[in-house]
């Protein structure tokens, strides 16, 4: 009864490790490639030429008197050129290298001016001055806006958004990926709330603040966010595992839906309560993405945790722990799959059985700790010599496993070779300079047909033993091999 039970347990677990071969096999607990995070960084660079591109182009628009390039919208407000000047600034600082030197100093340089100019705009607003004239740079601006009651400055909001940008942009150029992260994604709600103004009808919403600014505002704080794909919560929405999927699906549904059921109220609406909505989708959407933000960081991090586990689980159960190797079960289940590959195409493929000569008089003479050195040199020396897509094992005790693909006759005895010399010069503390090398003995047999891997290791097995029996340190080719032409027929 009890033996039942054992088979039954020992039968369970073959299933269980089946399946986490399966499993493997599907992808579905291997490690992936992170590629969105690089994409982003990638992206943050053609946000900021966009940027650039806007800025340029307003600036034109003062300078050719072009009176749309300024201002998209008639009776709207325009892009102050000081602040088409601070986004150029700020744009090119994206777009220059963070590291010390003399680009990187203008990079600061950049960043810092912005920042100081927004910041006398902020204290004009506050304190009523004028330290930044309204015809800093463009004489005729002075005359347009006092003739019009169209607004055309530097606003506060616009001076709040550059700041912010302006700070996050200080936080990546000290290596402060975390707060710019965060400076970055509550700069881009204040343009966000001037779109919604705009396609609300709010004025009251995107103030002085003109479409061109809130465009820009919007690439350059999406510019300075993707610069920080690689951490925090925004790496965990970019995760290519299910969390970060599902996460990328919330915060997309959580800025649409609101967005969208928003403007349809809208327009049922008096401008009072179409207020209220505004507010109302304003916070909906950025608490939606902020709390998607950090559960998808803190599952992030539980996930990694798991797929570390799963991953040293996976280890555990295909490799040899002393060696390194693949066991016997990794090899069977690999190996059968190159055998299927093999078939296909029709390329010879060579098994080795390779067993260490007097392994026991070794440990008994010198210990085990010896033995165990004796075990990892040969199995280092294999790797060295096969290729890496050939498969080797060990296979139990002192006996390895090789299988060789895409293979002829000449280049198994070439391996076979290589590998018995090469053992054989091994030094080993403790018994090659004490007692004799370490020689392996080993039996080779090329498929040349459609036989199944077992079958190919009983030849490969017999041929070894005819090796040991005809003196060891020496490789005996199976007849089967002796017959073969090179290549499966």
């Amino acid at each position: 009864m009890a033996k039942k039970n054992v088979n039954k347990l020992s039968n369970s677990v073959t299933h269980d490790i089946d399946q986490l071969a399966s499993s493997i096999e599907q992808e579905h607990l291997k490690s992936k490639a992170w590629k969105l995070p690089g994409v982003f960084s990638l992206i943050s660079f053609q946000l900021s030429i966009l940027a650039t591109l806007f800025s340029v182009t307003i600036l034109l628009g003062y300078w050719m008197e072009v009176e749309f390039l300024y201002r998209p919208l008639a009776l709207e407000p325009a892009t102050h050129p000081v602040t088409a000047v601070i986004a150029l600034f700020l744009s090119v600082s994206i777009l220059l290298p963070n590291q010390p030197s003399l680009l990187g100093c203008l990079k600061t340089a950049l960043v810092s001016v912005s920042a100081i100019t927004v910041l006398v705009a902020i204290i004009d607003y506050v304190f009523s001055t004028e330290l930044l004239p309204p015809n800093i740079i463009f004489e005729r601006e002075q005359g347009h806006v006092h003739a019009s009651a169209l607004g055309n400055y530097l606003s506060i909001n616009t001076a709040i958004m550059f700041l912010m940008l302006s700070c996050a942009s200080l936080a990546g150029i000290y290596d402060r990926k975390s707060l710019q992260q965060i400076i970055a994604y509550v700069a881009i709600s204040i343009p966000c709330i001037s779109f919604i103004g705009y396609a609300y009808g709010l004025a009251s919403f995107y103030s002085h603040m003109s479409l061109y600014t809130a465009v820009i505002g919007f690439l350059l704080g999406w510019s300075l966010l993707a610069q920080t794909s690689d951490y925090g919560g925004f790496k965990a929405i970019l995760s290519p595992y299910l969390g970060g999927r599902i996460a990328r699906f919330q915060s997309i549904s959580g800025m649409v839906l609101p967005f969208s059921v928003g403007l349809f109220f809208v327009s049922l609406s008096n401008e009072l309560n179409s207020s209220y909505i505004g507010m109302f989708v304003i916070f909906v959407t950025w608490f939606l993405v902020l709390m998607i933000s950090i559960s998808a960081y803190v599952q992030e991090k539980i996930d990694a945790a798991r797929r570390e586990v799963t991953e040293k689980l996976i280890q555990a159960a295909n490799t040899d722990p002393l060696t390194g190797l693949y066991n016997r079960r990794q090899f069977f289940y690999l190996g059968k799959k190159e055998l299927r590959r093999a078939h296909r195409t029709g390329n010879a493929v060579a098994v080795l059985m390779i067993d260490i000569d007097n392994f026991k008089t070794i440990n008994d003479t010198a210990g085990h700790d010896v033995g165990d050195q004796v075990l990892v040199a040969v199995s280092n020396t294999l790797t060295l010599v096969l290729r890496e897509f050939d498969l080797v094992c060990r296979f139990g005790g002192e006996e390895f496993c090789v299988l060789i693909t895409d293979t002829t006759k000449e280049g198994v005895e070439e391996v076979c070779n290589k590998i018995t010399s090469t053992i054989r010069s091994l030094s080993i503390n403790n018994w090659t300079d004490q007692h004799s090398p370490v020689t392996v003995s080993v039996g080779a047999c090329l498929i040349e047909k459609m036989i199944d891997l077992e079958s190919a290791l009983k030849v490969a097995d017999a041929a070894m033993y005819q090796a040991k029996s005809l003196g060891k340190n020496q490789t005996y080719y199976s007849v089967a091999f002796s017959g073969a032409q090179g290549s499966l027929q």
